[in-house]
């Protein structure tokens, strides 16, 4: 299901149901899966799968997380694709349900907020992480900004509480809020907006801002 917003709402038919932890690919006609134990190796394999023409979505399944999460975060890696469009020699996005660790310094993990409901039917926010390169991360947000993804990791639960809060429309009438609510006129809340947009979410985040 898509908002008017653009938004893709996951639900727990779309998550699946996968078999191991490891890493898995998705193509248009098949699902491979790699079992492997080790983050770092994972990362990696997954991160080759990705360059295979045929393979649409990868995703990690760490060892001790629920593989549903995980189904999670390989449905959310299709509609990347699909968003994205995957230009000639470009490799399939990667996700993962928790924070990957990164085996190569010009990599880094960028923390997708997603809507998605549970087996019971409840709508949440959940966390979707996304491996890329330092380069694609600056084509993907169309700008060359300095980012501090640190920040960004260590802002999420306040992230997901603005989420929900300008979801349920209990934000108070302050000026940054205006201007959020303005942009989320034609686009969600997304974590690509957030990093367009990162003086905004600076004041949006701070005390005085949202409780004035």
């Amino acid at each position: 299901m898509i908002t008017a917003q653009g938004e893709r709402l996951f639900t727990a038919q779309d998550a699946g149901l996968l078999l191991s932890p490891g890493v898995v690919t998705c193509g248009a006609r098949r699902r491979v899966w790699h079992e492997e134990h080790d983050p770092l190796a994972a990362v990696r394999l997954a991160l080759t799968s990705a360059q295979r023409s045929w393979v649409e979505a990868v995703a990690i399944a760490p060892t001790g997380i629920a593989l549903a999460q995980t189904g999670l975060a390989l449905a959310f890696s299709r509609h990347l694709s699909q968003i994205r469009g995957r230009r000639s020699g470009e490799a399939a996005c990667v996700t993962s349900p928790v924070p990957p660790p990164l085996p190569k310094s010009r990599l880094c993990r960028i923390p997708h907020l997603v809507t998605a409901a549970g087996p019971d039917g409840v709508w949440g926010d959940a966390v979707v992480w996304e491996v890329m390169t330092v380069e694609r991360l600056r084509s993907w947000l169309d700008r060359d900004l300095p980012i501090d993804l640190q920040q960004v990791e260590a802002r999420i639960p306040q992230l997901i509480a603005l989420r929900r809060a300008a979801r349920e429309g209990t934000l108070p009438d302050t000026p940054g809020v205006r201007v959020l609510r303005e942009l989320l006129r034609t686009r969600y809340l997304s974590i690509r907006l957030v990093l367009q947009h990162q003086d905004l979410f600076d004041s949006l985040l701070s005390p005085k801002e949202t409780h004035p």
